[in-house]
C-alpha cells in the first residue's frame, strides 16, 4: 500500500490508515458489538477528533493521557493523537487516582482522555489545569462540528517523531515511560503481519485491555497495517467473549495463555476455535499439555508463540507453527529486523544451552525512559536493550525463556526457575492454572510455594502432585507450601499475578489466616 504520493511507502499507522480508506473506503475496520465503522468513517472520524483536540489547545508535541475500556471511541482518540502528531500515553485503567496523577505529572501532560468507566481515576486531575475531556463528549463535539474556528492539521507525523509513551510499570512501582515512534508503532505491527501472512481478509477480536501493546499494537496495528478487521470487547469476561465470537467470528486469536486456558475449558469452546485460522500466544509460557489439546481438538489452527516487551513496542521472537508441537515452551526465532543474544553478567555471548540475561535490537526499540536517564542507561548497552529475562538459545538457534532475573528462586543457594516448575505442574489433570513464587525463610532465604486454580468440577490431589513432580523435579524445586484458589488474580493483561499471590500469601502467614 502507498500514501498519497505512490513513490514513497506507508511509514506510519496515520497514514496507514489514509490509505486504506483511499483504497478500501467500505470495508469494515473496527466493530463493537453493533458499532461499526468503515475504513473510511473511522478515517474520517480520526480528523474531526483531532481537529477538535487541536481547538482545543492540544498540538503537536504534547503528551496526552488516554485511559478507559476498549471500545470505538477509544481507538478514534489514540489515531487521532497520532494523527496531530501528539503523544499518546496509554494508562491502565487499574491505576489508582494517585498513580494516575503522577503519571500525568511525569510527563505534563496537556490533557487527560477518559471515559466513563475511569471518571473516578481523574478526579485528581480534572483539579489541575490540564484539559481533561470525556471521550464520548469528544466525539459527539467532533460530529457536530462545535469547533468552527479549528486549526488546520499539522503536517504529518516522521516516523522518527515520538509516537507514544508505553508505561510499564503496571498497577504497582514507579512509573517507566518508555518512549516509541511512529517507525516502531508500524514496523511493530508490520512484523506480526509479516510472520502470520495477514490479509484484508483476516479480523480479531481484542480480549485484552487495548492500552496494552498487545492490543494497541500485535492486533489492532496489525489489522491496520494489511487493512482487516478490529472487533473489541470492552472488558474481558468469559461468558462476553464466547458470546462474542459465536456472534462474530474471527480468524486471528490472540490472548496470554491463561484466557486461551478458560475459553478451551468452556462448553463452547468449538464456536471460539472452530472458525479460527491463527492463534496467537505468548506473555507466558503455555504448557505443553494445553498446547497438545490445543492441536487435539482443532488440528487445523495455526499455533504462534511470541515473546515481546513493552521497551521493544511488543513483539522480539515468534516460534513458527510447525515447531509449536514439539518445542511450544521456546519463543522462538527473531522477529523480523530484530537481532538477539543471551549473554552473562559480563555481557559476553553464552553457549548454547547455557542461561543467561537475553539483549534484544532492532529499530522497535525504545528510545529511552521519559526524563529518566540514569535508569535508561542502565537498559542500553550501545545498540542493546537489556529485558530482564532470563534463557538460552539452543543449537537450532531458537530461544527458550527460564524465568526473570527477579523471580528465580534462591533456597539456599540452589537457584529455581519458576516457569519449569510451573509447567511441570500444569501437566496434571486437575490443574487448570498455576503460579509458582517464593517465600521468605529465615534459613534458607527462600522456599518454594504453589497455588493452584482446580480445573472445573474437579478437586486438587495435592499429594498426587507431589508425587508426580518427585519424578521430574530435584527435591528443593518441590513446592513445599500449597494453596488453591476458586479463581487465581490476573494482571491487567490477563496473566496471573505472581507478585499479588505472594503477596497475599504473605499477609496471610503474618496475620495467622490461611491463604484462600
Amino acid at each position: 500500500m502507498q500514501t498519497e504520493n505512490r513513490s514513497e511507502p506507508v511509514r506510519t499507522l496515520p497514514a496507514a490508515l489514509r490509505g486504506w480508506a483511499r483504497e478500501s473506503p467500505g470495508r469494515v475496520a473496527l466493530r463493537h458489538g453493533a458499532e461499526q465503522l468503515t475504513y473510511a468513517d473511522l478515517d474520517a472520524s480520526v480528523d474531526r477528533v483531532a481537529i477538535t483536540l487541536a481547538a482545543r489547545g492540544v498540538a503537536k508535541g504534547d503528551r496526552v493521557v488516554l485511559i478507559g475500556q476498549n471500545s470505538v471511541a477509544w481507538v478514534v482518540a489514540y489515531l487521532a493523537c497520532l494523527r496531530l502528531g501528539v503523544v499518546v500515553a496509554p494508562a491502565n485503567n487499574r491505576l489508582n487516582p494517585g498513580q494516575l496523577s503522577d503519571q500525568c505529572e511525569l510527563i505534563e501532560a496537556k490533557a487527560v482522555l477518559y471515559d466513563a468507566s475511569t471518571a473516578e481515576l481523574v478526579r485528581d486531575s480534572a483539579q489541575s489545569d490540564r484539559e481533561v475531556i470525556e471521550l464520548g463528549e469528544l466525539l459527539r463535539r467532533a460530529d457536530d462540528s462545535a469547533e468552527p474556528a479549528a486549526p488546520a492539521l499539522p503536517d504529518a507525523p516522521s516516523p522518527g517523531d515520538l509516537a507514544l509513551i508505553s508505561f510499564t510499570s503496571g498497577t504497582t512501582g514507579v512509573p517507566k515511560g518508555a518512549m516509541l515512534s511512529h517507525e516502531a508503532l508500524f514496523k511493530g505491527a508490520l512484523a506480526v503481519a509479516e510472520f502470520h501472512g495477514s490479509t484484508q481478509d483476516d479480523s480479531t477480536l481484542v480480549l485484552v485491555p487495548i492500552f496494552h501493546n498487545t492490543g494497541f499494537n500485535d492486533q489492532f496495528g496489525h489489522m491496520l497495517v494489511v487493512g482487516g478487521r478490529t472487533h473489541l470487547l470492552t472488558k474481558y469476561r468469559t461468558a462476553d467473549a464466547i458470546v462474542e465470537l459465536r456472534e462474530r467470528p474471527v480468524t486471528f486469536l490472540a490472548a496470554v495463555p491463561s484466557i486461551l486456558r478458560m475459553l478451551m475449558m468452556s462448553e463452547e469452546a468449538e464456536h471460539i476455535y472452530g472458525p479460527a485460522s491463527k492463534l496467537f500466544f505468548g506473555g507466558s509460557p503455555m504448557p505443553a499439555a494445553w498446547i497438545d489439546e490445543l492441536l487435539d481438538r482443532w488440528p487445523h489452527l495455526r499455533l504462534t508463540h511470541a515473546y515481546g516487551l513493552s521497551e521493544f513496542t511488543s513483539i522480539v521472537s515468534f516460534l513458527p507453527h510447525e515447531l509449536v508441537a514439539s518445542k511450544g515452551e521456546s519463543v522462538g526465532l527473531p522477529a523480523p529486523r530484530v537481532q538477539l543474544k543471551v549473554v552473562d553478567g559480563q555481557g559476553r555471548r553464552q553457549s548454547p544451552g547455557v542461561t543467561g540475561e537475553v539483549w534484544v535490537s532492532g529499530p522497535t526499540r525504545m528510545t529511552g525512559y521519559w526524563r529518566q536517564p540514569g535508569l535508561t542507561e542502565k537498559k542500553f548497552k550501545g545498540e542493546w536493550l537489556r529485558t530482564g529475562d532470563l534463557g538460552y538459545l539452543d543449537d537450532e538457534g531458537l530461544l527458550w525463556l527460564t524465568g526473570r532475573v527477579d523471580d528465580v528462586i534462591n533456597r539456599g543457594g540452589e537457584k529455581i526457575l519458576p516457569s519449569f516448575v510451573e509447567s511441570c505442574i500444569a501437566q496434571r489433570p486437575d490443574v487448570g492454572q498455576v503460579v509458582v513464587f517464593g517465600i521468605d525463610d529465615p534459613v534458607l532465604q527462600q522456599r518454594v510455594a504453589a497455588a493452584v486454580e482446580p480445573r472445573p468440577n474437579t478437586l486438587f490431589d495435592e499429594r498426587a502432585a507431589r508425587d508426580h513432580l518427585a519424578q521430574r523435579l530435584p527435591d528443593y524445586a518441590v513446592p513445599e507450601r500449597w494453596t488453591v484458589y476458586d479463581k487465581l488474580p490476573l494482571t491487567a493483561s490477563g496473566k496471573v499475578d505472581r507478585r499479588e499471590v505472594a503477596r497475599r500469601f504473605s499477609h496471610h502467614a503474618a496475620s495467622g489466616v490461611p491463604d484462600v
